[in-house]
């Protein structure tokens, strides 16, 4: 059975989700270009844009994220990667869609990541910071909605205008790229009997096995093998489940 590793310093965890979620408008802003001149503000693909919609969309992104992730989980580690949730979810359209929209397919994105963390647990995949929910079923989800809510509007250059199926396609195309690969070097790395840690490594945890001095020092126990008693977790979701 799945257990939870409660974090050591919240407060830390917490900050520094709020770092990476900081960097986001950093990284997004930079997707934008200013050309001077009559042309302005362009996206990297030529498109017109603002610098406002980006900073704004990517605010709303986060809140919306935030909000869906704690309604979901009341959890404080869910609801602060709700904050990426969120902006993930709404990234593929900052300079398409209202601040109205962003919000709400935030807030909707954030719900369902909660979810898709959980099925994949219940699969019995090791997913201990939710990056499959979060990073990749929100950036496929991201790219979907985009067909759905900006259908018809011009694309790039002389390209057809924006589709579901176009959509579609370049979502299917950029998960094979990255899940084919990926897969394929686990398998080798699993084959070579790389990939894993010691079986006693794991009843034991890293932790306690790569850090010299003691990660838990308030634990009576040893956390890989020990239930939470931290209630509103996936893995447990009752205290002593």
């Amino acid at each position: 059975m799945a257990q939870t590793i409660a974090p050591h310093s919240l407060p830390m965890t917490l900050i520094g989700l709020m770092m990476i979620i900081f960097g986001f408008f950093g990284f997004l802003g930079g997707c934008i270009i200013f050309n001077g001149g009559e042309t302005g503000w362009t996206t990297i693909y030529n498109n017109p844009t603002n610098l406002s919609a980006f900073a704004f969309n990517t605010l709303m992104g986060f809140a919306g994220g935030v909000l869906g992730c704690y309604m979901a989980s009341r959890d404080p580690f869910w609801t602060m990667s709700g904050g990426l949730v969120g902006i993930i979810s709404v990234a593929a359209g900052l300079d398409l869609y209202d601040p109205e929209l962003a919000f709400i397919i935030a807030v909707v994105t954030g719900i369902m990541a909660v979810k898709v963390a959980k099925i994949v647990e219940n699969f019995g995949i090791d997913d201990a910071v939710g990056a499959v929910a979060v990073h990749g079923f929100t950036g496929v989800w991201a790219v979907f909605l985009v067909g759905v809510f900006a259908y018809g509007m011009p694309n790039v250059g002389d390209l057809p205008p924006i589709s579901f199926v176009g959509q579609t396609i370049g979502a299917i195309v950029m998960a094979a790229v990255g899940f084919i690969p990926g897969y394929a070097i686990s398998w080798v790395l699993k084959k070579a009997n790389a990939l894993r840690v010691p079986k006693a490594a794991e009843e034991l945890g890293l932790d306690e096995v790569e850090i010299i001095a003691k990660p838990y020092p308030e634990a009576n126990g040893v956390p890989a093998i020990t239930s939470s008693d931290v209630p509103n977790k996936l893995a447990n979701p009752e205290p002593g489940v």
